[in-house]
């Protein structure tokens, strides 16, 4: 029987899943198991868990439909045996170390959590995340002594459950198809259930932040984060009921959340976000929900200052952005953010279509039908077959062939959104700075 349980969900994650399994492979902690679910993936993942299945009997790997990240969970703490369970997601990675620290510390002191630090990771960079910052490390701890220990509901991974504790409550994760942040309700429910909770200082996981597939540009997952609070005060009303303190820090770690998504999302999203934000800020504050002591200072000030003027704390909050029209977008406007989006492109000389499949020929198609100019498609790398000029008229160049255009011409990114990250760093290496890119909106449009 293996002590530790990890649970690895995976999707559409074929550039980044090695470096997450070779974490675990070489896991100084060898008691572990590792149960992979593979929600419906459509790239080379599921290729990529056989072959580590097929070298190390201690992976285990579950093929299933895409049914969404909460069911592929629950699915995987269903057939964990392990006396703990470790979350993994599949683009980030470990520490060698990482399970070998928690199991220490987690059978030293019986605790039903144990948590430690991490790392940020960009572009092959580490910045450490003080994310435990005050709390009170290498001491035992739990909810009623330390009542903002709901702050922590953003990071369910660099931490240990003991999974008879996870059985004895009934926590499971919220199972909404197509849905995000379902880790949020998650760790709220382990948080206000556990008794005992341990805080070690090291830092265990490398968290990725710069994967391209991330749901911040996403208009249909937009408002996943309230729906994932929602669904978490009906599982704990109960608690509310005999403890109004946790209710009030519950509260707290909400609006901390909200802002967090607010600062993070795409900014054509923002300002219907801060709508519903505000609703619910003034909702809670007639139910008497809002608590002052219980808020960070800077969340407290945020709110305070989109109470006495919302419009005012967009303008200084929002990204920046070149057309004022994206400044007032709302997620069920999606015409107003097309029609930015395509007269911004009209505004520059040349345009590069960067991707000359079936998505970048269309968007060729409706930039041309708008009066706009198309100067090439551009590829990474030529073929000995690529005659030049083989796409709808048009010259097919290799970016570097093309930097001489890049400080006056825009680029838009016509490829799978996995891959337009780094395709965004290469051409910025090239000297170019006016970079657009795809997303779920222009593609309903063209």
């Amino acid at each position: 029987m293996p002590e530790i349980s990890v649970l690895i969900p995976v999707c559409n994650v074929e550039n980044y899943l090695a470096q997450c399994l070779d974490s675990v492979v070489n896991q100084t902690f060898e008691g572990w198991e590792a149960i992979c679910v593979n929600d419906g993936s459509t790239d080379e993942s599921g290729r990529i868990l056989e072959r580590y299945a097929g070298r190390d009997a201690r992976i285990r790997v579950i093929h299933k439909e895409n049914t969404g990240y909460g069911n592929s969970m629950n699915v995987a703490l269903d057939r964990a045996e392990g006396c703990y369970v470790a979350i993994l997601e599949s683009d980030d990675f470990a520490e060698p170390d990482m399970l070998e620290k928690l199991y220490r510390a987690a059978t030293e002191t019986d605790a039903d959590i144990v948590k430690g630090n991490y790392y940020n990771y960009r572009e092959g960079e580490d910045r450490f995340s003080d994310r435990l910052g005050d709390y009170r490390k290498n001491h035992l701890l739990n909810r009623h002594d330390c009542p903002n220990i709901l702050n922590l509901a953003d990071t369910i991974w660099s931490c240990l459950y003991k999974r008879s504790f996870l059985t004895a409550h009934k926590i499971r994760f919220h199972e909404t198809p197509g849905a995000s942040y379902q880790d949020i309700s998650f760790a709220l429910q382990g948080w206000i259930r556990a008794e005992r909770v341990y805080f070690i200082e090291d830092p265990l996981l490398h968290y990725r932040r710069d994967n391209p597939g991330s749901s911040m540009n996403n208009p249909q997952k937009l408002f996943c984060v309230f729906e994932e609070y929602e669904w978490a005060e009906e599982k704990l009303e109960g608690i509310w009921n005999c403890d109004s303190t946790q209710q009030r820090y519950f509260t707290a770690s909400k609006y901390r959340d909200y802002l967090n998504h607010y600062y993070r999302v795409g900014l054509q999203y923002q300002y219907a976000l801060l709508l519903r934000l505000e609703q619910s800020f003034r909702e809670d504050k007639k139910r008497g929900r809002v608590y002052e002591p219980a808020f960070l200072p800077e969340v407290w000030d945020a709110l305070c200052g989109l109470e006495d003027d919302r419009n005012g704390f967009f303008r200084r909050t929002a990204k920046a952005v070149p057309d004022p029209r994206l400044d007032v977008c709302r997620l069920e406007n999606e015409k107003v953010y097309a029609e930015a989006f395509f007269s911004e492109l009209k505004g520059y000389p040349q345009v590069l279509i960067y991707g000359a499949g079936r998505v970048g020929q269309r968007l060729a198609k409706e930039i041309l039908g708008r009066g706009g100019n198309i100067h090439a498609f551009l590829v990474s790398r030529l073929s000995d077959s690529d005659t030049g000029e083989n796409c709808m008229g048009l010259p097919v160049m290799e970016v570097q062939a093309a930097a001489g255009l890049a400080e006056d011409c825009a680029v838009v990114l016509a490829v799978t959104e996995w891959s337009q990250h780094e395709l965004y760093v290469n051409l910025e290496t090239y000297g170019f700075r006016h970079i657009f890119r795809v997303d779920a909106v222009i593609r309903k449009k063209i």
